[in-house]
């Protein structure tokens, strides 16, 4: 009688079944950095649209307030706020300000305060009739004082006016500001860990009242 033959199993080598895994590895691996260059190169076409139909603008505001009460020193301030901007269509812009606020006053226990202001925003444009616009500025300002030595921050939307003198030329007037503020107070403790104090709601006042000029390119 004749034996059956033997069964022989073959094993694959290990080296055989590393190399596999490698190459799915790098399969997706290639695959997922294609589709991130997809999303990415989307990001920079749909960046691209928008700049290359949006209306550049430089320019800048003023803000300036006095006054002299009948007892004690007075106070006057001013403000000088340089920006850029663009206008990407007939709602949407974002832009910065960055600028010099001067405080001459007994204010926070000093005689004189300066500060450097740095403001971004966002830009909607609530209704235009003819030329004149009326628009929100939503973003944050960040004032760094040098006398004293602290820092104010604000966060929250300026209501504004924007009136077109020409194709180039726009006058352009921030009235207020509502939102949410942290300012630096009096240190009466003398400690020197620089207080503040933190207001919300709407402030209308003579320095949140900024005039401005926009040049439209």
């Amino acid at each position: 009688m004749q034996k059956n033959s033997d069964k022989t199993i073959q094993l694959i080598p290990k080296k055989t079944i590393f190399a596999a895994k490698s190459n799915s590895l790098s399969l997706l691996t290639l695959k997922n950095k294609k589709i991130m260059k997809k999303i990415l190169m989307t990001l920079v076409m749909g960046m691209m649209a928008l700049t290359m139909n949006a209306q550049m603008y430089i320019g800048g505001s003023v803000g300036f307030q006095s006054w002299s009460p009948d007892k004690g020193d007075g106070e006057t301030s001013f403000k000088l706020l340089p920006e850029i901007g663009m206008q990407f269509n007939d709602q949407w812009g974002a832009g910065v300000q960055i600028g010099y606020v001067s405080d001459k006053a007994n204010v926070y226990g000093v005689a004189s305060e300066s500060a450097f202001v740095f403001a971004p925003y966002a830009r909607y444009t609530a209704l235009k009739s003819g030329k004149i616009s009326l628009f929100l500025d939503g973003g944050f300002d960040y004032y760094s004082y040098s006398k004293p030595d602290n820092s104010e921050f604000t966060i929250g939307i300026k209501p504004g006016v924007a009136v077109a003198l020409s194709d180039k030329l726009s006058l352009v007037t921030h009235l207020g500001f509502l939102g949410y503020e942290s300012i630096p107070a009096v240190d009466y403790t003398g400690s020197g860990d620089k207080p503040k104090d933190t207001y919300f709601g709407f402030d209308f006042n003579s320095l949140n009242i900024l005039f401005g000029l926009y040049y439209n390119f």
